[in-house]
C-alpha cells in the first residue's frame, strides 16, 4: 500500500505541473510546453489509475483536491501570478476540506 500513496502524490503533482505548463503554452504557443503538457496528463491519469488499485476512490479524489493549492505555488513562482485574496481563501476552504475528511 505504500507505493499507492506515492502513485498518489506523482498524480497530483503531475497534473499540478501539467496544469502550469498548459499556461505556459497559451501564452507562447511554444509546442515543447504543449508536449509536456500532453507527457504530464498521460502520466496522471496512470499514476492515479496505479493508486486506485490500492487506495479507495473517495480518498484518492479527495486528496486531488489538493492539486488547486500546489497550482496556486507554482503559478506564483514559475508564471510570477498574483495570489488574490479570494482565491488564497478559496484554496483554504479546500484544504480545510481535504483536512476535515482526513480526520
Amino acid at each position: 500500500m505504500g507505493f499507492s500513496y506515492l502513485f498518489l502524490t506523482c498524480a497530483i503533482f503531475s497534473t499540478a505541473f501539467g496544469q502550469v505548463f498548459y499556461k505556459m503554452y497559451t501564452r507562447d504557443y511554444n509546442n515543447i510546453h504543449f508536449v509536456i503538457t500532453i507527457s504530464l496528463f498521460l502520466f496522471s491519469t496512470i499514476f492515479s489509475f496505479m493508486a486506485l488499485q490500492k487506495i479507495s476512490i473517495d480518498v484518492v479524489y479527495v486528496c486531488t483536491a489538493l492539486t488547486v493549492f500546489i497550482v496556486m505555488l507554482l503559478s506564483k513562482f514559475f508564471l510570477k501570478e498574483d495570489i488574490k485574496k479570494k482565491t488564497f481563501q478559496g484554496v483554504f476552504l479546500v484544504l480545510f476540506g481535504v483536512v476535515l475528511y482526513a480526520f
